[in-house]
């Protein structure tokens, strides 16, 4: 689940800033800005739509316009949706306090700053939201992983409401289906709904709930999967029970 590339263009396709974050790519920006610009003017103008994603394949371009300006990402199919769209409106909002100067914009060149660089690699990374709560965030994986080695839990993980992946024990596709179950919540504005739970092929039991803590004052997904012999009762017991553990962390 990686981010690969970012840019930043103009409707005209002139790069303003580019930086690849994996080496699995080597984008040709004097191609690929372009290609961006055209297609987004084609989705605006042919078939009056907003384009915000383009899939290909395993992979999944997520664009993001404000004024004249285009940006983009790139990145697996598999990162959420949720946390590409959070890391645009990060990096919107560092170019237009820096960046949006006439010395830059009017002369079309692309914007060479390891201060900038090191910034944008710190939002890609989600550093901030982790920095921020760090500690209580290494308090609840010191639970989790109290409560595997307890055997109350086979595995765990957990998630901002961003999309940000602060830990997991789960295996990959579990994962993966607690992120789209987490967009899901937030894109149809259920995320209030109280916690929720499905049963695996194979007996296992997978039990998630979105957890606020007051003091301080965020809010994210914890996913817990259970094995084959724990009863639905005591795993959703369980889970509420985890529930107020993390929230007595504080």
């Amino acid at each position: 689940m990686k981010i690969h590339s970012l840019f930043i263009l103009d409707a005209g396709g002139c790069c303003f800033y580019s930086r690849n974050f994996t080496n699995d790519f080597n984008l040709n920006v004097n191609l690929i800005t372009p290609f961006f610009s055209a297609i987004i003017t084609f989705a605006e103008n042919v078939i009056a739509r907003k384009m915000e994603i383009l899939e290909m394949g395993d992979l999944r371009f997520v664009f993001k316009k404000r004024n004249k300006f285009i940006f983009a990402i790139l990145a697996d199919s598999t990162v959420s949706i949720l946390f590409i769209h959070s890391r645009l409106d990060r990096v919107m909002n560092v170019f237009f306090d820096l960046y949006y100067k006439p010395e830059y914009l009017d002369s079309c060149r692309e914007i060479e700053d390891p201060e900038l660089d090191k910034m944008i690699d710190s939002i890609i990374k989600g550093e901030e939201e982790i920095l921020k709560n760090k500690e209580f965030y290494q308090k609840v994986i010191d639970l989790f992983k109290e409560q595997i080695s307890k055997n109350e839990i086979i595995g765990a993980c957990l998630l901002t409401t961003k999309g940000n992946i602060i830990y997991s024990s789960l295996p990959n596709q579990i994962l993966l289906d607690s992120l789209h179950e987490l967009e899901i919540r937030f894109m149809t504005g259920v995320e209030s709904l109280p916690e929720l739970f499905y049963q695996l092929e194979n007996g296992q039991k997978v039990f998630s709930k979105i957890i606020h803590v007051d003091k301080e004052d965020i809010d994210f997904l914890i996913v817990l999967l259970f094995e084959t012999s724990v009863p639905l009762g005591m795993a959703e017991l369980n889970l509420m029970k985890v529930g107020k553990m993390i929230k007595n962390l504080v």
